[in-house]
């Protein structure tokens, strides 16, 4: 399994507006093949979305298939960003789950 970590970095006072974005959008990704999950955290200058995928080749599909493009075609948003945002890529190499109880 991989993580995709996107760093948004946002304006002053733009973070719930983001986190909004992603709280309303159609959701083109949860149902692609080989998606696991995704989690958008916020903090005062910054979002955070981290996706889960099976593997790499699942998340290339995603970014070369026709939802990528609809989920991200929209366009706008820039006006609510203060920088580039940054994307890393990591192997999930620990991963736990609460015990059954």
């Amino acid at each position: 399994m991989i993580a995709i970590i996107n760093r948004l970095p946002v304006k002053e006072g733009a973070a719930d507006q983001v986190v909004e974005r992603f709280a309303g959008s159609g959701g083109h990704v949860q149902g692609f093949p080989g998606f696991v999950s995704m989690e958008v955290l916020r903090a005062d200058d910054e979002v955070l979305v981290i996706t889960r995928w099976q593997d790499r080749v699942a998340f290339d599909a995603w970014v070369g298939s026709e939802e990528f493009k609809q989920a991200h075609g929209k366009g706008g948003g820039s006006d609510l960003m203060r920088g580039r945002p940054q994307m890393g890529s990591y192997d999930v190499a620990v991963e736990r789950a609460p015990e059954n109880v």
